[in-house]
């Protein structure tokens, strides 16, 4: 199979053979000519990766345990092809292949986490108010920080991902440093990071909005919330060098559509064992300008989600018995992802065993009654499709950017819902893998010198991806 073959058909036929299997190949492989066996070969391994990056849905299907195994086939069998030898090839695939169907739930742990597709009840959804995003605390839960993701295709042909951050990480309240990250789609795992090491002022508040500005060394950001007309508005204006010594700018505004609710705001919400998540996403339009070491790009078109988390141990347990962030790398099958079209707006909070999910579409907030993630190229695409009372979503997930402190992607998204095409679609999607690196603490710590950038960029393309799952238990060691 060429490399350069990159197109949706593809990916579709990629995902076919990979969830109905490769059996009609392989059971051919013996007679089949050198490109059948190298085409089998390309799905096994990318099913392998598929279970490497840990992108499929591990509580709905258990953990691929034999991955490991089916892996050291793989090599073998690559040996052998990259020698013109492929007598002996099949065989190794036949036996990768049976290796990589074997998924088990019993490693995983069973515990009480929410399931709001399971059991909608919207009696509490309502739009959000600028009084909520003053909020310290919410459903006994301290703010996490508020945060903007920006995601659009430049004027450049490129792909753009921006996130800006107000953290309070569970303190009570605003804290230092101050950190927006920018990637683009042709630096795919790396990013363009600014510390401000200064805590934010609160420079403006007012009955509709307020306004933080934190400044450092010639790095600056300045953050305002807004609701206007009935609508969230975000506009942030954010320069600096950024780890690298390069220099950055960006100015964007976003207007939210959609305010999504956490749990369908119902407390009590379990994401992993002990912890909790309350608060929203705003998701809708953005336009605005980047600027990475002299080049511009500006967009029209693109995705704005604006959040407001608080999140942390659940109500009643000491914050310092549970790290919020520490059990995501300890459960993972993380698929935390907004969305946003021109048709409509969406967001999925698949997190551990807890599923969560809602559209907004013509003005109805809809719940879907039944969630399917099917990998298609591993930490790359996949499919999403959520049936509801008014028709499905079908979608494909393609991912343009990525950075690894929060595992966080710069994703395009077409499909259609009821049968109707999806434009300008555009997705931020938070992949945190077990085994994964803490991001919160990790930037906190460089914000008080105690890590260097350098030593962490460095440990964060080494970690990548963690080690393979296998039969040992799921959960704290």
């Amino acid at each position: 199979m060429k490399k350069s073959i990159n197109t949706f058909s593809f990916l579709v036929v990629i995902g076919l053979l990979i969830n109905t299997g490769t059996v009609a190949l392989s059971q051919t492989a013996g007679k089949a000519d050198a490109t059948n066996i190298n085409v089998l070969y390309d799905v096994l391994k990318n099913q392998f990766d598929i279970a490497r990056y840990q992108w499929y849905d591990l509580y709905e299907h258990g953990v691929m345990v034999k991955a490991a195994e089916a892996g050291k086939l793989l090599d073998q069998a690559k040996t052998l092809l990259d020698q013109k030898n492929t007598r002996d090839v099949a065989k190794l695939l036949d036996q990768a292949e049976a290796l990589l169907k074997v998924y088990d739930k019993s490693v995983l742990p069973q515990y009480d986490a929410s399931n709001t597709i399971k059991n909608p009840d919207l009696s509490k959804i309502r739009k959000s108010t600028i009084d909520d995003y003053k909020a310290r605390d919410y459903d006994g839960l301290l703010k996490g920080d508020i945060a903007t993701g920006f995601v659009g295709k430049g004027s450049d042909g490129l792909y753009y991902e921006i996130m800006p951050l107000i953290n309070y990480h569970g303190t009570g309240g605003v804290i230092e440093p101050v950190a927006f990250e920018i990637m683009r789609s042709d630096e795919f795992e790396n990013l363009h990071m600014v510390l401000i090491k200064k805590k934010p002022l609160l420079m403006l508040e007012t009955d509709s909005s307020m306004v933080f500005y934190a400044e450092d060394n010639g790095n600056y950001q300045l953050y305002s919330v807004s609701k206007i007309g009935g609508k969230t508005v975000v506009w942030i204006e954010g320069a600096g060098k950024d780890l690298e010594g390069v220099d950055v700018y960006f100015n964007v505004l976003m207007k939210s559509n959609m305010t999504y609710w956490y749990n369908q705001n119902q407390p009590g919400n379990v994401l992993y064992p002990g912890t909790s998540f309350s608060g929203i996403e705003e998701i809708g339009s953005a336009e605005g300008v980047i600027t990475i070491g002299g080049k511009t790009a500006t967009f029209i078109n693109a995705m704005g989600e604006s959040e407001n988390l608080f999140n942390g141990p659940k109500a009643g347990t000491s914050i310092n018995s549970i790290g919020y962030r520490k059990q995501m790398t300890t459960y993972g099958n993380e698929w935390w992802m907004p969305f946003h079209t021109d048709q409509l707006d969406g967001q999925m909070c698949i997190i551990g065993a807890s599923r969560d999910f809602a559209i907004q579409y013509q003005g109805r907030y809809i719940v879907p009654k039944e969630v399917t993630i099917t990998p298609i190229i591993a930490n790359k695409s996949f499919r999403v499709l959520a049936k509801t009372s008014e028709g499905d979503l079908d979608i494909i997930v393609e991912v343009k950017t990525m950075e690894l402190f929060y595992y966080e992607c710069g994703c395009t998204v077409t499909g259609t819902f009821k049968g109707i095409p999806l434009t300008n679609g555009y997705g931020c999607l938070e992949k945190t893998p077990i085994g994964g690196m803490d991001g919160v603490a990790t930037i906190d710590a460089m914000g008080r010198g105690l890590e260097k950038a350098s030593d962490v960029m460095k440990r964060l393309r080494d970690a990548y991806p963690p080690l393979l799952l296998g039969s040992e238990k799921i959960g704290p060691r």
